[in-house]
């Protein structure tokens, strides 16, 4: 179920965008009926996803809370998986944990192969979790993290020129734009909780 709240943005008068829940009859711009416009309304894509939906996916969401209410550009990322059948796997102080899929409702999801890859994806996340590193002991914050799950199943993977060798390098290759994306539709977000519309 999608908790897409369902934003719209259009153009009428000039080339200020207005975004808002329900399109208005009266521009809140010029104070005209509205006719016609320079952009036909259209619904904003919504950023976030169930990973149950994103096979074959990484997925990403904030270590605390979730993106549309509580992010800031500055909160910690937790990173994971989905397998072809979107079960999740993700590794923290707990050890590998396989599909807690109750904490997956609202992520990014990010697919980095095709789907004829699909089974060599999944060999090679089932190679990662023979592998004993994996364990609760070896958990930590800094050197042994989610994000080191993560880079060496992409590494393993070699699939194309995706590779990376840190944390700051997986963000800033593959996660930075979406994250940006979703921050500014966050931000939107907040400015219509409280207003008919939203003018930039």
């Amino acid at each position: 179920m999608s908790r897409d709240p369902g934003i719209i943005c259009f153009r009428h008068c000039c080339s200020k965008t207005i975004f808002c829940k329900s399109v208005p009859e009266i521009c809140p711009i010029c104070r005209s009926c509205i006719a016609n416009y320079n952009v036909e309304p259209f619904l904003i894509p919504y950023p976030y996803t169930n990973a149950v939906y994103q096979p074959a996916s990484i997925i990403v969401r904030p270590s605390q809370g979730n993106f549309l209410n509580e992010y800031s550009i500055l909160d910690d990322l937790h990173i994971g998986i989905t397998n072809s059948k979107g079960m999740t796997f993700e590794y923290d102080k707990q050890g590998v944990i396989i599909n807690d899929r109750s904490k997956w409702t609202d992520c990014i999801a990010l697919k980095i192969t095709p789907t004829s890859w699909d089974n060599h994806w999944d060999e090679t996340l089932q190679e990662l979790l023979k592998d004993i590193k994996w364990k609760s002991d070896n958990y930590d914050k800094a050197t042994m993290n989610c994000f080191n799950f993560v880079i060496e199943f992409i590494n393993n993977l070699k699939y194309m020129n995706a590779m990376f060798t840190s944390k700051e390098n997986i963000c800033d290759k593959l996660l930075l734009s979406k994250i940006q994306e979703a921050v500014k539709y966050n931000s939107i977000f907040k400015n219509l909780k409280n207003n008919d519309y939203f003018i930039t």
